[in-house]
């Protein structure tokens, strides 16, 4: 009996080892010579971007991680159906990232894994920056730029920015902290948390919780769906439905 169950482990073991996840990481670096803005159109993964002061090129850390295939046919699917590309185009830079949808290369192998491209993206304090996120977690912070986000799913945590934020997000929690410039969220569902703005916000709300606090200039709600709405320490005008 016992070595029956030593031969299940055995057996067990490889068939785990075989479908390990497989993880890479690739880096990009651009320079901004002739570049005040990134446009940033990724798919699923969670996406990090951090304004630095005095740095003059764009840096990007691609961590790629494939659920529940071998190594080899891992790399197949990498090699053919990746794109991930850092390029100038005029006077922005474009940093792509994402998978295209390839059912017929292994079926539905993935139907129990992911496929994801997590991104640590580091650029100068002063570019803009402008994104269109298909699923996973987004955090910016130290931007003295505007930033304009276009988000499907995953939280979205922006904090000490000097300039105007839009944010049009499906779902996810969204917070806002420590910005000097006008706040502007439409949100389908999920948490809005925005706090010490120094210019006026406008929010619109499916469902989920509001709070706004420690803002200098206006505040108007546009569409309150659901759930609580929470508004204090507002220097101007309060404007709600």
């Amino acid at each position: 009996m016992s070595r029956i169950i030593a031969v299940g482990v055995l057996v067990f073991f490889l068939a785990a080892s075989a479908l390990a996840d497989y993880s890479t990481t690739k880096t990009m670096e651009l320079s901004t010579d002739g570049i005040d803005k990134l446009k940033i159109n990724c798919g699923a993964g969670y996406l990090e971007v951090q304004g630095i002061e005095g740095m003059t090129t764009i840096e990007v850390e691609a961590e790629i991680i494939i659920e529940g295939v071998k190594k080899k046919k891992a790399e197949e699917f990498v090699e053919e159906n990746m794109e991930l590309e850092l390029e100038k185009q005029g006077k922005y830079a474009r940093l792509t990232s994402r998978f295209e949808d390839s059912k017929s290369f292994f079926g539905n192998m993935f139907s129990s894994g992911s496929r994801l491209i997590n991104l640590t993206v580091k650029i100068p304090k002063g570019m803009s920056l402008n994104i269109d996120d298909g699923s996973g977690s987004i955090w910016i912070q130290n931007i003295a730029a505007n930033i304009n986000i276009d988000d499907g799913s995953g939280e979205v945590e922006i904090e000490d920015i000097v300039g105007d934020i839009e944010i049009d997000d499906g779902s996810g929690r969204v917070r806002v902290t420590n910005i000097t410039g006008d706040v502007e969220i439409d949100d389908g569902s999920g948490e809005i948390n925005v706090r010490k703005i120094d210019g006026n916000v406008i929010v619109s709300d499916g469902s989920g919780d509001i709070y706004v606090s420690d803002v200098t200039q206006d505040v108007e709600v546009l569409d309150d769906g659901s759930g609580r709405c929470r508004i204090r320490n507002v220097d101007g005008k309060v404007y709600q439905p």
